[in-house]
């Protein structure tokens, strides 16, 4: 017995699960303040979200591809963004790190305008044009950045202090699982062909709702509320030792 709405069906919900999830996420941002914290990444949800209504509402055609391709493009850049937006928060507050985050800003910068210069002066395969190229090769090379990001948050976690309740990692997270699952649907159904264009478009549209799962999770929950230190001794260590000898005899007293 088939079902032949079933794609369709399947297709739409993909569609949607995200949109619905990403508006809502917008109006918590905006009702918790995160806007000023996570500037790069809510514009990007901001890009999607008007993009997919304006999409929903059209019949495919020319303005439709036009939408989605440049809306695809604005989405690429904000997500090249967002990176070095997570990288801010992670990395620690330190004059060298941020001139070595800065210097690695500039230099990505020229490379990826080189690299889209090539593109463009190089001769287009058979069916595809030069601005299709390179979205598709700047998708793909934010893609491999995202993950690579998600593998330095969790080898650098320990190192840097960094909880898996913060947003910024939770930010990380979606991206990087997205991005890893994209390029790997990419490889096996666009160069392998392995599996069909349908399951590719399906498997990347299911990778895209985890993420979204993922940035929900971190965003719509209840914030953790922060217990505001005491008292925190100087380096003196008499007094250090002070310190734990109360707390000590506090503990003992009590039990």
């Amino acid at each position: 017995m088939t079902f032949p709405y079933l794609p369709y069906l399947l297709t739409k919900m993909l569609w949607l699960t995200p949109l619905f999830l990403q508006s809502v996420m917008l109006f918590v941002m905006l009702r918790r303040k995160l806007r000023s914290t996570f500037p790069f990444f809510f514009f990007y949800t901001v890009a999607i979200v008007c993009r997919e209504l304006t999409l929903l509402f059209l019949k495919k055609g020319g303005v439709y591809f036009l939408i989605y391709w440049w809306g695809e493009t604005l989405a690429i850049l904000l997500g090249l963004a967002v990176i070095f937006e997570i990288l801010g928060h992670i990395l620690p507050k330190s004059p060298s790190l941020r001139f070595v985050l800065n210097t690695v800003s500039i230099c990505g910068g020229i490379a990826a305008a080189a690299a889209l210069l090539i593109l463009v002066l190089a001769m287009p395969d058979a069916g595809n044009t030069p601005l299709l190229q390179v979205i598709v090769m700047g998708e793909r090379s934010v893609r491999f950045l995202q993950s690579s990001l998600l593998i330095v948050v969790i080898a650098l976690m320990s190192r840097l202090g960094l909880s898996w309740r913060e947003e910024s990692v939770g930010i990380a997270a979606g991206f990087g699982i997205y991005s890893a699952l994209a390029l790997a649907a990419f490889e096996l159904g666009g160069h392998l062909h392995v599996i069909s264009q349908l399951a590719l478009a399906l498997v990347n549209s299911a990778a895209y709702n985890l993420a979204t799962m993922i940035w929900g999770f971190y965003l719509l929950r209840r914030p953790v509320r922060k217990t505001p230190l005491g008292h925190v001794p100087n380096t003196d260590m008499a007094e250090w030792n002070s310190a734990v000898t109360d707390y000590v005899n506090q503990w003992s007293r009590r039990y």
